[in-house]
């Protein structure tokens, strides 16, 4: 198997390594799969994944909180068993002939299994660092097609939250889709709809998706296998995508297809994999750090408690009893005629835990900077102080470097998305801008998730005033948001305040 599960990202010459002994395989032409007769042969030599044991599910347990996916993991620590002794019974023992307090059956007692929420933590911080900033669309000309374009973009697929889930499925389950569909309103219109492939949280529901590469590795067939209601019963539906053709296939004792023309012109999905979870990289550390945790909360389950100990007889209150006091009876040494009394004190774990503490800090150090996921908690923030943005960015910077390698896969994927979307208006839902949407380059951009520093880019900004245009510093102003009407109102503030000061303004 040519993969690479110690980098959070699959090296590019493994990646097209892989798909080439992929193809030659496992992955026949998509023109000789379809040709075949025999839809149930289609499928079959279709489901092929494109990475061996792959198992998603198991990954997005492991993301839902699930540790059994290794054998250290904290979710397979043992029930400990306990020995107990009657307080009444005794018994004899056989070797020293003394007599002891019987024993009984033993008793299991159920261990701590703490488990933390790195892998949630970890995913999310890497999808907020791709698609947490803002989005801006650019076209190459800005005519009505693309303002339209920004529209069902921007507002009706909501793409940006699109986009972020898609991301957190690939990272937490190592494989998810994008499938755009044309639907028709009820006043006779189309438009597109927008739907998510990824592992099902139940394990009875069944949705499978495989893509097909050709030789140049560009997708050229995408399968989607999932279960549906067809006349009353449950049946195998599969959907088969290609550039010109759909294939719907519904399996009621035999496959029965269905072709339908892909008015997209392409095939509407949009896949994206990596080779292991997002926080495959530091999952023994994980393990650890729980495992330690877990063994920690069953000690002081067990010596937090202070115990109370007394000495000679003394008259303890129940535990319901409200503003306890003890009372400890007074005895005279009939002897030496001296007075004495039983005491009492607490008997409290006076371990020290600084080993402990030690080693979880240093297990806390090394799964961040594994991951490149840096630690947001609060305790780590308050020690900060008013740092300057660039300061920020660059405490940061291992998280933008490894946001920076995820969108060699994340990149192409919202630019096709981009392409897709314009291929369905064009000849679907929008089709008289067809010529507007198709001859024009739109591109999606997503700005830094990080915080402005305000007064530092209006000093710069200031600075550049110096040395570049009146328009080029009010277009990256923070408070500008459109650049020519900015530059009107510029105009216009600069030629009153022109009147106001000349020769007639100051006279009159």
């Amino acid at each position: 198997m040519l993969t690479n599960c110690q980098h959070p990202l699959p090296i590019i010459g493994v990646y097209f390594v892989w798909h080439y002994i992929l193809r030659e395989k496992y992955m026949p032409d998509i023109k000789d799969i379809l040709k075949k007769d025999d839809f149930g042969s289609i499928v079959g030599d279709l489901c092929v994944d494109t990475r061996e044991n792959r198992n998603p599910r198991e990954y997005m347990e492991e993301y839902d909180g699930d540790r059994t996916r290794r054998k250290e993991s904290v979710g397979y620590r043992e029930r400990k068993k306990i020995a107990v002794y009657s307080e009444t019974e005794k018994e004899v023992d056989a070797d020293t002939g003394e007599e002891r307090p019987k024993r009984l059956e033993d008793k299991t007692v159920e261990v701590a299994q703490v488990v933390t929420n790195l892998p949630k933590k970890i995913v999310r911080t890497s999808v907020a660092f791709l698609f947490g900033g803002e989005m801006t669309i650019t076209a190459e000309d800005s005519n009505d097609g693309f303002s339209e374009f920004k529209k069902v973009y921007k507002r009706k697929l909501k793409m940006q939250s699109v986009l972020k889930e898609f991301a957190r499925k690939v990272l937490s389950e190592t494989k998810a889709a994008i499938v755009f569909y044309p639907v028709t309103r009820d006043d006779g219109k189309s438009q597109l709809k927008v739907k998510i492939l990824s592992t099902p949280k139940d394990s009875n529901t069944e949705c499978e998706f495989y893509p097909h590469f050709d030789e140049d590795d560009d997708m050229d067939g995408f399968l989607y296998k999932y279960n549906a209601e067809v006349n009353g019963r449950t049946c195998e539906c599969v959907k088969i995508y290609t550039k010109d053709t759909i294939y719907s296939g519904v399996m009621d004792g035999v496959w029965l297809v269905k072709k339908t023309k892909n008015l997209f012109g392409k095939i509407p999905v949009v896949y994206a994999e990596v080779d292991c979870p997002d926080w495959d990289d530091v999952a023994n550390l994980m393990d650890k750090k729980e495992m330690r945790l877990s063994r920690l909360s069953d000690t002081n389950d067990y010596f937090s408690e202070p115990i109370l100990k007394t000495y000679g007889l003394a008259n303890l209150p129940s535990k319901e009893t409200v503003g306890k006091e003890l009372n400890f009876g007074i005895e005279i040494d009939p002897d030496t005629g001296t007075s004495y009394h039983g005491d009492a004190d607490y008997l409290a774990w006076q371990q020290s835990c600084e080993s402990v503490t030690l080693e979880l800090n240093q297990l806390d150090d090394a799964i961040h900077s594994g991951a490149s996921s840096p630690d947001l908690s609060m305790n780590k923030l308050m020690g900060l102080g008013n740092l300057s943005g660039t300061s920020r960015r660059f405490m940061l910077i291992d998280a933008e470097i490894k946001a920076s390698e995820q969108m060699e896969i994340f990149g192409p994927a919202v630019q096709r998305t981009v392409a897709i979307v314009q291929a369905g208006m064009a000849n679907i839902t929008h089709t008289k801008y067809a010529s507007q949407l198709n001859d024009n380059f739109i591109e999606v951009e997503f700005g830094s998730i990080l915080p402005q520093d305000l007064a530092e880019e209006l000093k710069n900004l200031e600075t550049a005033s110096q040395f570049n245009s009146k328009e080029t510093i009010i277009k990256n102003s923070p408070y500008t948001d459109d650049v020519e009407t900015e530059l009107n109102r510029k105009k216009q503030d600069e030629k009153e305040t022109a009147q106001n000061n000349s020769f007639i303004g100051a006279t009159l």
